[in-house]
């Protein structure tokens, strides 16, 4: 679930449940994340260079040793 969808759905639980000041702060959050846009893809997901280029260097060290 998207982080506008969790900051809606808090807004309008509090709402239902008569909290609201705790429904206006959630809805000025999810209004805030709308006005953001669409969220930045990551390339790699946490994956740094260093540990691929670690990577390939053992499976070239690997392949060289048994070939």
């Amino acid at each position: 679930m998207t982080k506008t969808m969790q900051a809606w759905r808090k807004a309008n639980a509090y709402m239902r449940s008569g909290q609201h000041e705790k429904a206006i702060y959630w809805l000025s959050q999810t209004h805030a994340l709308l006005d953001g846009g669409p969220p930045q893809r990551r390339r790699l997901n946490g994956m740094d260079t260093g540990y691929m280029l670690g990577a390939v260097i053992i499976l070239i060290g690997l392949w060289v040793a048994t070939g």
